[in-house]
């Protein structure tokens, strides 16, 4: 057994919801590709575009009604919400783990769901974010910045050269 999630707590603009939140899907990373094919190919093969296939999303589940979350949240125009998902994972060894996931987004989807006499009500927000770091134990795995054209793989800047290459 390896990496087994035990222990994982969210973070809405610093502030912590530790037994609140319940789930956080974290954004599905899908590079763009196209379709190549040229003399003498049998046939088309998939080439890498430098760049992801869609914008990145993330969900996540809260339960109850906790009035700092609600006054955290804006659908405005401009408004970006940092969010924070800790987790805490053990391997079969007993050798803990620390992950962080950084996002900054906006709210697209705000869904209160069905509300039901004496059972808990789940919050569920869908971000589209701008922003997606991704830690293990210290040590970046992704980070994605969109607009600034920035998309590191393990510490090594993907995208770096084509900034140069176009004057950014």
């Amino acid at each position: 057994m390896r990496d087994l999630l035990k222990f994982m707590n969210t973070f809405v603009d610093g502030y912590g919801f530790a037994g609140v939140a319940s789930a956080v899907e974290v954004p599905k990373i899908e590079v763009a590709t196209r379709d190549f094919t040229a003399a003498g190919m049998a046939g088309p093969i998939e080439v890498r575009m430098a760049r992801l296939a869609n914008a990145l999303m993330a969900k996540l589940t809260f339960e109850g009604f906790d009035p700092h979350l609600y006054e955290t949240l804006d659908i405005t125009e401009g408004s970006l919400i940092p969010f924070t998902c800790k987790g805490s994972t053990e391997d079969g060894d007993g050798t803990t783990h620390a992950h962080n996931v950084a996002m900054r987004g906006f709210t697209k989807v705000l869904d209160e769901g069905e509300w039901k006499d004496g059972e808990s009500v789940p919050l569920k927000l869908d971000m589209s974010l701008r922003y997606y770091r991704r830690e293990r134990d210290g040590v970046e795995l992704f980070e994605i910045d969109q607009e600034n054209m920035i998309f590191r793989v393990k510490g090594k800047d993907l995208l770096a050269e084509h900034r140069a290459n176009i004057g950014r």
